[in-house]
Parts: structure tokens; C-alpha cells; sequence
């Protein structure tokens, strides 16, 4: 086998991997398997930050480093978020998660995304709701979470932000609210961290308000199927703006 050859089958075998990660994860939610889902949970991502390291002729070197800093780190998310609810566990993996959506926005800032008023909308109301629900929400003794979880949300609002500047995702026209994906994998990248968005509102609706065993398994199910959506769709388009995939779609629109 020919190192071209030898390089697919690597991304190929990356690739299956993380994806039997993620539906083991689902799996595991679906059917109470704890120790499946301990196993599976800390390994998926940081396989895309694997998978991010073998694309080297796709990104420069301080991008790629970026990128990869925030898989891991969203793996360390998941490790500590995945033990249990105990209120230390829950600081440590919001902690986690606020650095990985930090990364991001520092790895979209350097690319030239910009956030504009009219993109900072939704993300900005979507954040107030979250917090004044944990606010109202807040268990005696726990005040240390509901703040953490709120700062946290504040970075996912501005990468939300940053994500929809349209000019940097092939898209033609005005500044709208969403980019809209299309087949131009560099609108994924937005799209993705929208799905990341609406897994970590059912989150913390599951966390709030959710109180049926049944309910809240079914929620834990979609939780762990959008973020690993969410995360693959997001590195796809980190992936497509620098390589050859990245061309301009003239069929992008807004909404």
C-alpha cells in the first residue's frame, strides 16, 4: 500500500471510530449501560481531534493546534461530566466545555469571522433565558452551579455569534439571523454550533424541569446525538474553509 493509500485507510479508520464512539454513547443513554457509556463518552471527540491532526496540508499549523486544544478539551468536558451530578463534577466539566468554546471563537476570530448586532440577537436572548431559568431554579447550597452554567452559556452565545458572520461562510447577500447549511461544507460550521446550542438547551431542560425516569432518558439520548453531531458537523467545516472542498456553493443563501 502506497502512503496515499495507507493515508485514507488512517482517515478511514479515524473516522469509523468516532463513529462507533458516538453511537456507543447513544447506545449506552438508550439502554442505562453505564459502563458503555463511561467507556465511550470521553473517547468520541477527542477522536475528531485525532482525526483534525491527520489533516495537516488542510490547516495551518497554529489553526490546527487550536482546534485539536478544543477537542480535547470538550474530552475532558465529557469526562468529568459523565461521572455524575455532584456539584464539583459539573464545575469542572462546565469549565472544560467554556475553554473549548473559547478555542473555537479564538480559531474563528483568526479566520475573520466578526460578529455583527443582528447575529448577536438570538444568541444573546437564548442566553438571558438560560440564565434567569437557572436562576429560578437554583437549589439551596448550589449557587456556585447556576453561575457556572450561565458564564458557560455567555461563551457558547458568543461563539453562536462569531459562527454567523456569513461573509466567511460562502455566503452571498445581508447579514441574517442563521447561515443556512447547504451542500458548501463551510456552512456546517455554523450550523454546527447551532446544534450544539439546541443540545445543551435540552440539557438544561433535562436538568430543570424533566422529572419522569423515562423523559429524562429520552432527552439524555438527544443530548448525546446532537453534540456529536453538532461537534462532527463543526470540525467538518473548520476542515472544508482550508482545503479544497471550501469553494464557494453560489446556491448559499440566508434565512
Amino acid at each position: 500500500m502506497n502512503v496515499k493509500g495507507t493515508d485514507r485507510f488512517g482517515r478511514v479508520t479515524v473516522e469509523v471510530l468516532f463513529q462507533a464512539a458516538a453511537l456507543g454513547e447513544v447506545w449506552a443513554a438508550h439502554r442505562g449501560n453505564r459502563p458503555l457509556q463511561l467507556l465511550t463518552k470521553p473517547v468520541a471527540v477527542p477522536l475528531l481531534g485525532l482525526k483534525t491532526a491527520r489533516r495537516r496540508g488542510l490547516m495551518e499549523p497554529a489553526e490546527r493546534r487550536l482546534l485539536v486544544s478544543a477537542l480535547l478539551a470538550a474530552g475532558v468536558g465529557d469526562y468529568y461530566m459523565s461521572r455524575s451530578d455532584e456539584d464539583g463534577q459539573i464545575v469542572r466539566g462546565a469549565a472544560a466545555f467554556g475553554v473549548m468554546q473559547t478555542l473555537y471563537s479564538a480559531l474563528l476570530l483568526r479566520r475573520g469571522n466578526r460578529p455583527h448586532l443582528r447575529t448577536a440577537a438570538l444568541p444573546a436572548a437564548a442566553w438571558a433565558a438560560a440564565a434567569t431559568l437557572l436562576a429560578a431554579r437554583r437549589q439551596p447550597g448550589r449557587g456556585a452551579v447556576p453561575a457556572v452554567l450561565a458564564s458557560y452559556a455567555a461563551t457558547l452565545a458568543g461563539t453562536l455569534t462569531i459562527a454567523q458572520d456569513p461573509g466567511t461562510a460562502g455566503v452571498a447577500g445581508p447579514v441574517a439571523r442563521l447561515v443556512r447549511p447547504t451542500r458548501d461544507r463551510r456552512t456546517w460550521l455554523p450550523a454546527g454550533v447551532v446544534l450544539f446550542a439546541v443540545s445543551d438547551t435540552a440539557i438544561l431542560l433535562r436538568r430543570t424541569l424533566l422529572t419522569g425516569a423515562r423523559s429524562r432518558a429520552a432527552a439524555q439520548v438527544f443530548v448525546l446525538a446532537t453534540y456529536n453531531a453538532a461537534q462532527w458537523l463543526i470540525v467538518e467545516g473548520f476542515l472544508a474553509r482550508s482545503g479544497p472542498g471550501g469553494t464557494t456553493d453560489p446556491r448559499s443563501h440566508v434565512r
